[in-house]
């Protein structure tokens, strides 16, 4: 009777445990993807690429997953966060088809600095060693 009771609670656990795992592995793929995008924005702003919208449609997208990955989590400051720099990544994209060059510098300025603010609250490690708070 007893082996009855714990047997799925420990299922349970073990299941609700590889969740989390898997999440910080998506959420560390979307990290990864943000950087290389964002960097492919910022190179593609200069360059007056056509792809500008495209890419920036993709950041709002991935901003959103981490969005709803800290809703998951809680973390109201997060959340904010990753909906500014959402915001902010659509309206980029808005201006890159708009050719509105201060707004394509002032949306990216605006994702720039909601990464940082969300690396110092809830990042910590090294280069190539990061991990949630």
């Amino acid at each position: 009777m007893k082996i009855t009771a714990v047997l799925p609670i420990v299922l349970a656990l073990g299941f609700s445990v590889c969740v989390i795992a898997q999440s910080e592995a998506d959420y560390s793929g979307w990290m990864k993807d943000i950087a290389k995008t964002k960097q492919k924005v910022t190179k593609g702003v200069a360059s007056k690429s056509a792809d500008v919208p495209d890419d920036a449609e993709h950041l709002a997208g991935l901003f959103q997953m981490v969005r709803t990955f800290w809703e998951g989590r809680n973390a109201s400051d997060a959340v904010e966060i990753a909906k500014k720099a959402e915001d902010a990544s659509k309206e980029l994209a808005e201006a890159a088809k708009a050719g509105d060059e201060a707004k394509e510098q002032a949306s990216l300025q605006t994702i720039g600095g909601a990464c940082g603010q969300c690396h110092m609250a809830h990042r910590e490690g090294s280069q190539g060693n990061f991990s949630i708070k």
